[in-house]
């Protein structure tokens, strides 16, 4: 699903007016209406409610104005308060005012402290409060009367509904303003946009449901849009297909280093997310300072060999390096394996001489900011760093990462040509190109230590049955995010833990591939 910016959307809508020829007005009455079926749906039926409807000036206030003359027509209760006269409006909302006030319907005018009165008490009667107040068309933070209009929108107990985006809230970085309308459903008009899925505009959005207003495929292709987002239709192309006649080897081999004294269950947890992906073979390198002194049992599928160790962790030669090279195998390094020198070497060796994928997570991605080995590795990478991790490689605060996590990831896709799978509530995947895509599916149940040595093994052993990076960091994280919410659904999210969630992922993979999952399956 593409998902569009401010910028886009407004050249959607200019190419379906100038380019296809649909009047705006009739884009506007295809708004009103779609908007007001979706409505429909969520709140089950629109007889026998009351609602009131806040417009702005402009064309999202316009929408707002058809969806009071419909309801109105059908004799549902409804009260409309706007912020502007018709000489403020723009022409096409001052068209539907019109309209609205010859059908018999004559709106408010919000213009002091007494009418913000007047819009409570209407609220505080009303089943459903709409917002249509400034739509994508906001800019910085909502000032002055207007603050306090979104104020006691948002002290209300009805239902509260945004069309298009919520008030105050930037639909191409999910910034928000103070105040910004908080909904519990946003009902987006013609392409879903990019801040309703990104935090913090995500928390504003509420539920969002997208409403078809006839938008050509044309016009909203025109905008050049490169932000997707990662949705159960898209992951089901993506995972690789079985075939009955065929063995192990066909699966591909998932080669995993990983652990060290200090966290010798790192790389037992990211083998389980190897062997779910329906990896032919795992095979799990550990540093010989484990043996004997594993913290957990490794599964018995895992096939678990020993490389040399020094204070506690991988020593990795040349000639070690060089030998690993044998397997035609995806590898991740990185789990677990703490921070040295001795460390950083190792790494350095891997990188060297790895021609192949490999996944680097972790402690690796530490090794890699603190001895800048990027530069070094032969082969393709993709990267998986939480925000920490992220900091430490671009150099920036954290802080910035949390406030552009899409350019962030984008650049350091782009500049390094490698895949960056950014982890955070909302995960964000880019592609050298500088193509992105979202998984906006944030579970608390997965904040916990261990899920990104999951994920790892998850997209390592998909990348090792043969599909293309790209596809492997997607269909892993969704497939992750899709077992993360099943077992929050079964376990609960303040005690599901991680080993418990790979056991979801074959039940995500029944999901996506349209078979129901069964309980525990």
């Amino acid at each position: 699903m593409r998902l569009l910016t401010t910028e886009e959307m407004q050249t959607a809508d200019r190419h379906a007016i100038e380019k296809v020829g649909i009047p705006a007005l009739v884009l506007m009455e295809n708004a009103g209406i779609k908007a007001l079926i979706t409505m429909e749906k969520i709140i089950g039926g629109l007889k026998g409610k009351r609602f009131t409807i806040v417009c702005g000036k402009g064309n999202n206030g316009g929408d707002g104005l058809v969806i009071a003359r419909h309801l109105f027509n059908n004799s549902v209760a409804t009260q409309v308060f706007i912020c502007a006269t018709p000489e403020e409006m723009s022409p096409d909302a001052r068209h539907n005012c019109e309209v609205l006030v010859r059908s018999g319907l004559e709106p408010v005018l919000l213009k002091n402290r007494t009418d913000i009165d007047r819009l409570r008490i209407a609220m505080e009667f009303s089943e459903c409060v709409v917002d249509c107040l400034f739509g994508i068309g906001v800019k910085g933070d909502i000032k002055g009367f207007y603050a306090d209009v979104v104020s006691a929108m948002n002290d209300t107990r009805a239902c509260r509904i945004a069309i298009d985006v919520p008030s105050g809230l930037c639909a191409t970085t999910g910034q928000l303003s103070d105040p910004a309308f908080m909904a519990q459903y946003t009902i987006t008009l013609g392409a879903p946009k990019l801040g309703l899925f990104i935090f913090p505009g995500k928390r504003a959005a509420g539920e969002v449901w997208v409403a078809d207003i006839s938008l050509p495929e044309v016009s909203t292709a025109s905008a050049g849009s490169r932000h997707f987002l990662l949705t159960s239709e898209l992951a089901s192309t993506l995972i690789p297909q079985r075939d009955d006649s065929m063995h192990k080897g066909d699966s591909g081999l998932a080669l995993i280093l990983a652990g060290s004294y200090e966290y010798p269950g790192a790389g037992i947890i990211a083998s389980y997310g190897a062997l779910r992906s329906g990896a032919g073979i795992v095979q799990l390198y550990l540093p010989d300072c484990l043996l004997g002194n594993l913290s957990c049992q490794v599964l018995p599928e895992v096939i678990v060999n020993y490389l040399p160790s020094q204070e506690g962790g991988f020593a990795i030669d040349t000639g070690l390096a060089v030998k690993l090279t044998e397997h035609s195998a995806c590898l991740l390094v990185g789990p677990g394996w703490g921070r040295s020198n001795s460390r950083a070497e190792s790494l350095n060796h891997v990188l060297q001489h790895w021609n192949g994928l490999a996944v680097i997570d972790a402690d690796a991605l530490n090794l890699i900011s603190d001895h800048d080995l990027l530069k070094n590795a032969a082969g393709k990478l993709i990267i998986t760093p939480h925000i920490g991790e992220m900091a430490r490689l671009t150099g920036k605060s954290v802080e910035e990462i949390k406030t552009n996590l899409i350019e962030t990831a984008r650049e350091f896709a782009t500049k390094n040509k490698i895949i960056v799978v950014l982890k955070s509530a909302v995960t964000v995947i880019a592609e050298p190109r500088g193509q992105i895509y979202l998984c906006s599916r944030p579970n608390s149940g997965l904040a916990r230590g261990g899920s990104g040595d999951l994920l790892a093994g998850l997209i390592c052993g998909l990348a090792a049955r043969g599909i293309s990076p790209l596809n492997s960091a997607l269909s892993g994280v969704f497939l992750l995010a899709e077992a993360g919410e099943l077992a929050r659904n079964e376990l609960g999210a303040d005690a599901m833990t991680v080993s418990e969630t790979a056991s979801y992922i074959p039940a995500a993979f029944k999901k996506l591939r349209g078979q129901e999952p069964t309980k525990n399956s």
